[in-house]
């Protein structure tokens, strides 16, 4: 199993102001899969993510990753896992805006510890080079999310996290950048988790995690998974 997560606690507050984001919350993942994390807002599904992605650490429970327990992990630990382990995307994209596409995917290149392909044939493989000079600013919302992607996997990491990757588009450049993200999937391989409370995204999912006031109220295994371009966004 590619990732684990048991009786997952984390309270935020104390006395009759504390919540429970997670409250015993758990599900688990194999290598290459495509997860969906469904929830309302406020149902902890963020807090999952950043469980996963070493941003937070839980109060008690278990999460491993990739065969290791990093909810063990001390704060200089959980950096080095971030940099090396986890690829990250955002709703609001977070490009540096005084950069070319190219200059943002290389960005995490530099840092990468094992980088994936050369960047040109990246690039060229997501078909981002023919707007690769371009500023942020100058590209649609959709072209933004890609080039977030491509420098979320440049760095070959082992689990991309998306959180609401496609909240901030519309219906066509959502289902442009949900079609890069099987691409990203098919040809690396890499395992992907998007948190989201759009149902429609389940679709195209391998595994299908729904979330409730901080507890995994049912895990299921899609068993009609379609092509990205079938769905009904």
């Amino acid at each position: 199993m590619f990732i684990e997560v048991k009786n997952a606690v984390k309270q935020y507050g104390k006395g009759d102001a504390a919540v429970h984001a997670l409250d015993g919350a758990g599900f688990s993942m194999e290598k290459g899969e495509i997860g969906v994390i469904l929830g309302a807002s406020g149902s902890g599904k963020s807090t999952l993510m950043n469980m996963l992605g070493g941003i937070d650490t839980l109060d008690s429970g278990t999460i491993i990753v990739d065969g290791v327990e990093i909810s063990g992990y001390r704060k200089k630990q959980l950096v080095e896992y971030r940099r090396e382990k986890i690829g990250f995307v955002f709703q609001f994209y977070n490009l540096i805006p005084s950069l070319t596409a190219r200059e943002n995917i290389e960005t995490t290149i530099d840092i990468a510890v094992n980088p994936a392909i050369d960047k040109k044939e990246l690039m060229d493989r997501l078909d981002i080079t023919s707007f690769a000079n371009r500023y942020p600013s100058e590209l649609s919302g959709g072209q933004q999310q890609r080039v977030a992607i491509a420098r979320a996997i440049a760095k070959n990491p082992a689990l991309l996290l998306c959180d609401e990757l496609t909240g901030a588009l519309d219906s066509k450049s959502a289902r442009e950048v949900l079609s890069f993200v099987e691409k990203v999937n098919q040809m690396y391989h890499t395992t992907v988790l998007i948190i989201t409370h759009n149902e429609t995204i389940q679709g195209f999912a391998d595994v299908i995690i729904h979330v409730r006031d901080g507890k995994v109220t049912k895990q299921e295994k899609n068993p009609h998974k379609i092509p990205v371009s079938e769905l009904e966004l």
